[in-house]
């Protein structure tokens, strides 16, 4: 017995509805846990960007949010950098733009390194060991282990 494109269609919109039910109720509850939308959204895009489990996400979203609010005046591709520390991994300049790439669809080498370079110059990001391919993390990500 074979469906008709319409038992398809109608069977893939009540799941696309249940889905979308249970991302409301998802949002819901984290508002409930006192997570603001800048957060939940933050949230939300790394799960999904670097499928990582969501109360991970959650912790990195805050620092992403105490960085940027630090940092000031910033554009998209601070952020995305921010966003790629955010898990408090050291990263070399290269997996740094492959995570942007992820991000953002599109990144450059050189660029990152001259973001890295400002985003250090303004007490965001740390430069973690020496040599030539130094490793990058967040400042909030060590403020956080001190505590």
């Amino acid at each position: 017995m074979t469906e008709s494109i319409e038992d398809r269609l109608e069977r893939i919109e009540k799941l696309l509805e249940n889905v979308i039910k249970r991302l409301n109720r998802v949002e819901e509850y984290l508002k409930l846990l006192g997570l603001n939308d800048e957060v939940v959204s933050s949230a939300f895009k790394l799960t999904i960007a670097f499928s990582i489990p969501i109360s991970r996400a959650i912790e990195a979203a805050r620092r992403v949010i105490e960085s940027i609010k630090y940092l000031g005046i910033f554009d998209a591709i601070d952020r995305s950098i921010i966003e790629s520390l955010a898990d408090c991994k050291a990263r070399g300049v290269s997996e740094i733009t492959k995570n942007v790439k992820v991000l953002r669809g599109t990144a450059s080498r050189r660029i990152i390194r001259n973001r890295l370079i400002k985003l250090l110059e303004r007490n965001v990001v740390i430069k973690v060991g020496n040599g030539k391919r130094p490793k990058y993390t967040l400042k909030a990500c060590l403020n956080r282990d001190k505590e």
